[in-house]
């Protein structure tokens, strides 16, 4: 009887320990800054080795290893930062930069190798590219949308076969595309009536790859399965990153003045019930862009006070 009564203390602790709450273990370790640049949107590599971040308005690309030592700059193309994606083999990044010659704005799609800083034009001067490109066919494919047809080019990278899962293909989710596992969803274009009119936009897929988080402009969070159903609203918490168990969100929720961010908060929320518990409160930091690492244990955000890149750990 005591035996059995272990064992279910034991399973119970694990149990908990599996589907925790994240929680902050020590201070946020200030990791990558300069005196010149203010540095932003830095995402962890899908191996956990690397960080890949932008400078001011997005332009440029750097990447440095998880410690914030050995920073490359990738690119210095204007706009590559925003949404750009790392492959899943953590060898490339996917970027869509921007430019004008005259009153016209067009686009550039490339690829960018990591290790070697060499690129490849996938789609140049383009003015009809629509939001942003994404990886398809694991690593195979770049898909982008180009006017309203779907566009897939190949990349060359050797696309990755994990055991029995699925390849990610490109989805056209709210109207913006994203990668998603095609087994665990059935049509190719999610839409949502209600929505119409407004903007989807810092879409997140879970780790695995049944559901989204993502933002409805003047809406706030909402979270659904990636073939829309079940879809409900999670208050107003913004730039969502996942828990490695898909039980939570991390996100910020920021105020302003009218004219610039005056502070930015940390959050942890619970997908199921929408419940928001703070994570970072802190004076001197305004956090945006929280990014978590594959393994749940490291937690990047940046400050826009001092325009620094920061680690903090997770328990």
């Amino acid at each position: 009887m005591k035996k059995k009564y272990l064992l279910f203390l034991t399973l119970s602790f694990l149990i908990s320990t599996t589907f925790a709450q994240p929680r902050i273990s020590g201070e946020p370790e200030k990791i990558i800054f300069s005196d010149e640049i203010s540095y932003m949107n830095a995402v962890w590599s899908p191996n956990g080795e690397h960080i890949a971040f932008s400078g001011d308005k997005h332009n440029g690309i750097w990447v440095v290893d998880a410690t914030g030592k050995k920073i490359t700059k990738i690119t210095s193309d204007a706009g590559a930062g925003f949404g750009f994606s790392w492959s899943e083999d953590s060898k490339f990044i996917l970027a869509r930069s921007v430019f004008s010659e005259g009153f016209r704005r067009y686009h550039n799609v490339k690829l960018y190798d990591v290790s070697s800083g060499k690129e490849r034009v996938i789609l140049n001067k383009s003015r009809q590219l629509k939001g942003l490109p994404v990886f398809s066919n694991g690593d195979g494919n770049v898909a982008m949308m180009l006017g309203r047809k779907l566009e897939k080019v190949p990349t060359d990278i050797p696309t990755l076969k994990s055991s029995g899962d699925s390849q990610k293909e490109a989805v056209m989710f709210g109207g913006a595309l994203m990668p998603v596992k095609v087994s665990s969803i059935s049509p190719r274009k999610v839409e949502f009536p209600d929505f119409k009119g407004r903007y989807v936009f810092n879409s997140a897929i879970s780790p695995d790859g049944t559901k989204v988080v993502f933002q409805v402009s003047g809406l706030g969070l909402h979270v659904a399965d990636v073939n829309g159903q079940n879809l409900k609203q999670i208050g107003q918490g913004e730039q969502a990153t996942w828990t490695p168990d898909g039980k939570y969100v991390v996100v910020t929720k920021v105020e302003d003045d009218g004219a610039i961010v005056t502070a930015g908060k940390l959050y942890t929320v619970d997908v199921q019930t929408g419940q928001y518990s703070p994570l970072l409160d802190k004076v001197g930091v305004v956090a945006m862009n929280p990014d978590i690492s594959g393994d749940g244990k490291n937690l990047l955000f940046e400050n826009t006070l001092d325009g620094a890149i920061y680690k903090v750990r997770l328990k």
